[in-house]
């Protein structure tokens, strides 16, 4: 096998490494050094400027570890270099504090080192402090500042990336406090547009460092646990990667498998999901192996071996070579069990795929043979850069703008289509109003309803990877306040409260009727037509002052028009009176009903509801895509949950099994270790594999989320799902 050359950030090298080559010595110098390789003399000339005036401008001025303040500067710079970027970039680097910190201006630094460097020192520089009551406010509005000159020139985050890069691998010097602000701000901020960047490797320097000062204990235990697995199962990880070099080369493929150092920031994230006992071993934390072969044909290949190696954990394998990431990582996953029960993550790449998975938008700079794969990424991040401007256009205030930011940020992708075979994407979560405004803000301005694969669904309905979404749009319809509680990106939220501020009570009261007219309208009635002692009756319930309050709180979403018809036409109200329910206390806009949660697939807090007003039993709530429910316009009612309820319900899942022996002890061990009731358990299936049915006591959709999570750790769990 050849020895591969991985640059310093592909080996996720941490600046700590690279510092113990430099140390505090890290001159002038060392930088030309590197920019001489790639860039004129004349450039050369201007960084070594740009250091001089940077020098001049933080003479005397020394940071919290007591070293001189150019140190940080001349560091930054290096890192960027060390990414090949261009002059301008490694000059605003150089000069990127000089502006915030010292009594020198723009119009300077743009007389003697141009615009383009002046625009990029200006969007890294924060907004002074004394400008805001509170820190809070001051670093939204800093990060709304560097948001909107990245727009402009993403070089801008690049620069603030490297910046945060250092910072934080130099925050043992700061106070405690101090240090678990900035590591938390730099995990809430900073690793996600990392990511977007597509800069795996420095995503992952800025979470390993992060966790280290926030949590430097757990941070110590972690690595002391992986130390001690990594003893007990070293020689059988040895031996497992040879076994797949030595088939790897029996089958004519040129690999390589370059040593891949586990993340411990993920590794607390799931290890923290665990609700049992806090353990590691070789059924529920799997060895990491990654393949670098020539090409993409050598990837299938290699996967055929590997699964023919070993027996492959169904479920597990994703191919984001067919469908890259949206920040440009390609890859084949899989994982798979050993003979000897290790369970292995395989992840196949080719090498340019795993250089651009590494330096992301940055890699043409470094690896110019690389620039049409960094072609794409630049699409999907023009793109991107083109929502933020929608967002910044909504005048939103600072807070929201980050939280907006945050929601884009934090969400993986799905891909969801158009009827004419478009292809949007979208976070995971996103719904069809989502992708309404996804497509324009128009459309989901005047969404009215939506079709996923041909079947009418609701608004609020959670889209799947690779549906196919028609929305239905009236000139007349207008967004609904109730959609900001459950869209999720930033471009949907921030149009939605946009068009909410700019519209007045008076309007809101009017579409509350408009509403509350139409859906009696397609009952053959009128607002006319309701005597007075019904709508008192209906507004005692309901606990509202009048109509003007009702048809408000329609507008707003807190009452479901549809169903207040209903109501108002006293239609099956007197059966329904007298089945009371405490259920209406947990749902919104059901005071006074019978509720009844069905048991065909038992809705949880968490999940998108759908209701029929059932003449026996009440209202009859669903969670959506329940095969017992038929869905009309007339009859059925989308609901919502409301916040903090404190009830357990019942949810049941179905659990595929290797039939092994004591996979059930394992299983209800599991169970008892993370305080899960068991209300009901059936077992059926053949010799090879059983179908477990368990019937669990949970408080939402996010406990069951953790349940299912970690039964999937399980080294004989094949498959998990919600059943019906």
């Amino acid at each position: 096998m050849k020895e591969l050359y991985i640059p310093y950030f592909c080996n996720t090298a941490s600046l700590v490494e690279v510092s113990k080559l430099i140390g505090k010595t890290l001159k002038i110098s060392h930088l030309c050094e590197v920019i001489e390789q790639y860039l004129s003399r004349q450039e050369t000339c201007r960084i070594y400027d740009a250091f001089l005036f940077a020098a001049e401008a933080h003479n005397g001025v020394t940071r919290k570890s007591g070293e001189a303040y150019i140190f940080h500067p001349l560091t930054v710079a290096y890192l960027l270099a060390d990414m090949h970027m261009d002059a301008d970039t490694i000059c605003a680097a150089l000069l990127h504090d000089v502006i915030e910190d010292t009594e020198h201006t723009k119009l300077e630094i743009t007389q003697r080192f141009g615009q383009k460097t002046a625009d990029l020192v200006d969007g890294v520089t924060k907004l002074a402090s004394g400008e805001f009551t509170d820190r809070e406010s001051a670093s939204a509005a800093s990060f709304h500042k560097m948001m909107v000159a990245m727009t402009h020139d993403f070089r801008v985050v690049l620069i603030k990336l490297a910046d945060r890069q250092h910072n934080i691998n130099t925050l043992g010097s700061m106070p405690r406090l101090k240090q678990r602000r900035i590591s938390l701000e730099t995990l809430n901020i900073h690793v996600p547009l990392a990511r977007r960047m597509g800069m795996n490797a420095m995503r992952t320097d800025l979470q390993m460092t992060a966790f280290e000062h926030l949590h430097p204990w757990r941070f110590k235990t972690l690595q002391k646990m992986m130390q001690v697995y990594n003893e007990r199962q070293g020689d059988a990880h040895i031996k497992i990667r040879h076994e797949i070099i030595e088939t790897l080369a029996d089958k004519g493929i040129d690999a390589e498998l370059p040593v891949w150092k586990k993340n411990l920031y993920r590794l607390y994230l799931r290890i923290k999901s665990r609700k049992g006992k806090k353990y590691i071993n070789q059924y529920n934390e799997p060895l990491q192996i990654r393949i670098l072969v020539n090409d993409k044909m050598n990837c299938y290949q290699a996967l055929g071996v590997i699964h023919g190696l070993y027996h492959p954990k169904i479920g597990t394998f994703k191919d984001f070579i067919a469908t890259p990431k949206i920040y440009g990582f390609q890859a084949i996953e899989t994982s798979v069990t050993t003979p000897r029960h290790q369970l292995v993550r395989v992840l196949i790449q080719s090498r340019q795929m795993h250089y651009l998975a590494q330096y992301g938008i940055t890699s043409h700079w470094r690896f110019p043979e690389m620039e049409d794969q960094v072609q794409e990424l630049h699409k999907h991040l023009d793109r991107w850069l083109m929502q933020v401007e929608d967002i910044q256009k909504t005048h939103s205030t600072d807070a929201e703008f980050l939280e907006d930011m945050k929601a884009d940020l934090f969400l993986n992708e799905i891909y969801i289509s158009t009827p004419k075979g478009d292809t949007k994407i979208l976070p995971n979560g996103a719904t069809p109003v989502d992708f309404a405004y996804a497509i324009h803000s128009k459309i989901g301005h005047h969404c009215l309803g939506a079709y996923v694969n041909d079947r009418r669904v609701p608004l609020n309905l959670k889209l799947y990877n690779g549906a196919t979404v028609k929305i239905i749009t009236d000139k007349t319809a207008t967004p609904q306040p109730a959609w900001l509680k459950f869209v999720v990106t930033g471009k949907a939220r921030s149009a939605i409260r946009y068009w909410i501020k700019s519209t007045k009570a008076e309007d809101f009261q009017a579409m509350g009727r408009r509403l509350l007219q139409v859906a009696l309208k397609t009952l053959q009635s009128d607002l006319n037509d309701i005597p007075t002692m019904q709508w008192k009756k209906i507004l005692c319930t309901l606990s509202l002052k009048n109509k003007t309050h009702l048809f408000y709180e329609i507008a707003k979403g807190n009452q479901c028009s549809k169903l207040v018809s209903r109501r108002l036409l006293n239609q099956h109200g007197d059966l329904i009176a007298t089945h009371p329910n405490n259920k209406a206390l947990i749902i919104k806009s059901t005071e006074g009903l019978a509720v009844n949660l069905q048991h065909c697939c038992h809705p949880i807090p968490g999940d998108t509801l759908l209701a029929m007003l059932d003449p026996e039993i009440g209202l009859a709530v669903h969670r959506v895509g329940c095969p017992r429910l038929l869905i009309s316009s007339e009859n059925t009612f989308s609901l919502a949950w409301r916040e903090n309820t404190n009830e357990s319900f019942l949810a049941p899942i179905k659990v595929f099994v290797n039939n092994h022996y004591g996979v059930l002890f394992n299983i209800t061990n599991l169970l008892n270790k993370m305080k899960v009731n068991i209300e009901d358990l059936s077992i059926s299936g053949d010799g090879q594999v059983k179908e477990m049915y368990f019937l669990l006591q949970v408080k939402d959709s996010n406990r069951l989320h953790d349940i299912i999570y970690g039964l999937k750790g399980l080294s004989d769990v094949i498959k998990i799902k919600r059943a019906f």
